[in-house]
């Protein structure tokens, strides 16, 4: 199977099948979607939907993350270093969700 993405030609690792994305469209991805979460909670008015949307996501992504990088973890330092940098974000949304819920 290769990415969904148009254009795009690299293969699809088995954990991301269900997404249907290779490893760097599926990184990216994951970038977008905490940007959008982070607008989200800027609201004061967020509702109680967007914080488990949030939570249930970031910890589903961080799981896939972990199972690629022990099964399947990429022989480029660049990107072993961008799966690492995923995890910080999700981490990062995870702490914000954790403050935002706590005020």
């Amino acid at each position: 199977m290769t990415c969904r993405v148009r254009g795009c030609e690299n293969p699809v690792l088995g954990e991301l099948e269900e997404s249907a994305l290779c490893l760097d469209h599926f990184l990216e991805d994951i970038t977008e979607r905490v940007r959008g979460f982070d607008r989200g909670l800027e609201d004061p008015s967020a509702d109680e939907s967007l914080r488990e949307t949030a939570l249930r996501f970031s910890m589903l992504t961080a799981a896939k993350i972990a199972t690629i990088g022990i099964h399947h973890p990429p022989e480029e330092q660049l990107a072993r270093g961008q799966l690492l940098n995923a995890m910080l974000l999700l981490a990062d949304l995870r702490d914000r969700l954790d403050r935002t819920t706590a005020q």
